[in-house]
């Protein structure tokens, strides 16, 4: 049997295909709309930097705050909504968010930015898990890889069209209307799921105490483990991957950009082939995707220093990053069949730590003196590290179902 079809065992039947596809539709809007309020703060420090008369490093403490908040605070706020029905709790973490970025949007000083920034990040991987585990109960057993591919999408999504929309946005109307814009879309999202998202009920609440207990496996500690390895590995190098591009690869600024959207559409067939290896065979597409992201980083050093090559090479990597993805919340999933809600924000958590060690792992790497076709050398040698975690758990897994 799948172990992903564990979580759901207390919940009632799966609604109709149809209704499926609509709630789907709206829970990818609401995990693109939490995603693009986290990247879009990225494009528009420099004229927050030149509003509120900062330094950019100040400024950019709201890129480090934010993050740290999503990843202590999201597991603690998790476990404090678990009693709620996760339809009733992704309802008050959306008001919550449109709350925060109307307050980003009026803020009078720096300080109500920042105190506003927190508030949303409170929401950010609590609202991405509830997301997720709505979309997994609502789907039958065998599509439900497809369906983490799909909410996972919105993600992706956000970093390739949410984020650069919304600097372009500020750039030109100010960065106050880029919140006013997305507080708007996030009420919209807010006032969707109230119509459209009717996931199956649960036959009985869980209880905070017992979802932290199913966390207390060895299992799950390995995949968290994988996820932050996997993505640390990526971020070392993707990270720099505009300078890698423009000085080596020799590309100019405005082509970069369209060899990120080049990377975004990498990460679109990604997302369906991790989705349907999720639902198919998990391990051993993970494993793969391991060897292929350590394969595709490897490459990046030799393929950079030719434009055509180096082209091609930014679109396998978004369609191996993007393939990741799916079957980590899976794997995630299936090693903690009794929380799956707070095993997801959770793992949000691992994801946003790896993202944050591999880019300072990437800067200390070039401030010792090494070049930026080093970098994804550094990333290739974190993702074998991520197959050898991974082959050994999935060995561990297949010996104890014999």
């Amino acid at each position: 049997m799948n172990t992903s079809t564990a979580p759901l065992e207390t919940e009632t039947t799966v609604p109709s295909v149809r209704h499926c596809g609509a709630a789907l539709a709206v829970l990818t809007a609401c995990v693109f709309v939490v995603g693009t309020a986290e990247w879009v703060m990225v494009g528009l420090l420099p004229e927050l930097s030149a509003d509120w008369h900062r330094p950019l490093p100040t400024v950019g403490s709201l890129v480090t705050w934010y993050a740290l908040v999503v990843t202590v605070a999201g597991p603690l706020v998790t476990v404090g909504m678990l009693r709620l029905a996760r339809r009733h709790a992704l309802l008050v973490l959306l008001g919550v968010f449109v709350a925060g970025n109307l307050a980003a949007a009026l803020a009078g000083s720096f300080n109500a930015l920042v105190a506003a920034r927190m508030l949303t990040a409170l929401t950010h991987s609590t609202a991405f898990a509830t997301a997720m585990v709505i979309a997994v109960a609502m789907m039958p057993a065998a599509r439900r890889g497809r369906a983490i591919a799909v909410v996972t999408a919105g993600w992706n999504l956000a970093t390739v069209l949410g984020a650069p929309l919304g600097t372009w946005i500020g750039d030109h109307y100010g960065w106050r209307i880029t919140f006013w814009a997305i507080t708007a879309l996030a009420a919209l999202v807010l006032c969707s799921v109230t119509v459209l998202v009717k996931p199956p009920a649960l036959r009985e609440i869980p209880r905070p105490l017992d979802e932290v207990r199913g966390l207390l496996r060895p299992r799950v500690g390995l995949v968290l483990t994988i996820i932050a390895v996997a993505q640390a590995a990526l971020f070392t190098a993707y990270t720099y991957i505009a300078p890698l591009l423009q000085q080596v690869s020799d590309f100019t600024a405005s082509a970069v950009t369209t060899l990120l959207a080049l990377f975004g559409l990498g990460a679109v067939a990604g997302n369906v082939l991790g989705g349907r290896l999720a639902d198919r065979a998990p391990w051993a597409g993970l494993c793969s995707l391991l060897v292929a992201l350590a394969g595709v980083l490897a490459a990046f050093s030799f393929t950079s220093r030719i434009q055509w090559t180096s082209a091609f090479t930014v679109l396998v990597l978004g369609v191996v990053a993007a393939a990741l993805i799916p079957l980590l919340q899976e794997r995630a999933l299936a090693a903690a069949p009794a929380a799956p809600t707070l095993v997801t924000a959770i793992s949000a958590s691992a994801f946003n730590l790896g993202v944050a060690g591999g880019s300072q792992l990437g800067g200390y790497a070039l401030t010792t003196g090494l070049s930026l076709t080093d970098l994804p050398w550094t990333g290739a040698l974190l993702a074998a590290g991520a197959v050898l975690i991974a082959a050994v758990t999935a060995q561990n897994h297949h010996t104890r179902q014999q």
